[in-house]
């Protein structure tokens, strides 16, 4: 994590609570590539933290100010890079409060589900309430589809 150029505190991070292996598709982590640092337009250096389901768009840590960013496009290519959390501890929190949601057992069907949905977005806007300012934002559009019931607890 050092010889990534990693601020402390953000290396900390990630060695104390880590990051999860496979968040329902969420956050999918690929050990190559973990740490890799490369320059991304917008950002500057940043190193690769883990990939969205099948690897089309990918989070990365920027080195210098410890947000974290969403880059559309697979492997290498160029793609459109959007702020996707303005911390690490905020964007390690967004898989756990997606879990939680999705693997609660509750269904649309149940009286319980507003309330699970309500709970979930004060969560997630609570968490990192920048990026939910831009309704464009990855999180932001994530817990759109949440709300309108697009994504649902399995």
């Amino acid at each position: 994590m050092r010889s990534a150029g990693l601020r402390a505190e953000d290396r900390e991070l990630l060695s104390v609570r880590g990051l999860p292996d496979d968040s329902n598709r969420m956050f999918v982590r690929d050990p190559r590539r973990e740490l890799e640092v490369r320059e991304l337009a917008d950002v500057g250096a940043a190193a690769f933290l883990g990939d969205f389901e099948d690897g089309g768009n990918s989070y990365w840590l920027s080195v210098s100010a410890g947000s974290v960013w969403m880059k559309k496009g697979y492997g290498l290519d160029e793609g459109d890079v959007s702020l996707a959390n303005t911390t690490l501890r905020a964007f390690q929190e967004m898989p756990r409060i997606w879990e939680e949601f999705v693997f609660s057992g509750v269904h649309e069907e149940s009286d319980a589900y507003e309330p699970l949905v309500e709970r979930t977005l004060a969560k997630a806007e609570e968490t990192d309430p920048v990026v939910f300012e831009d309704e464009e934002s990855w999180w932001a559009r994530v817990f759109e589809e949440v709300e309108l019931g697009s994504l649902a607890p399995e």
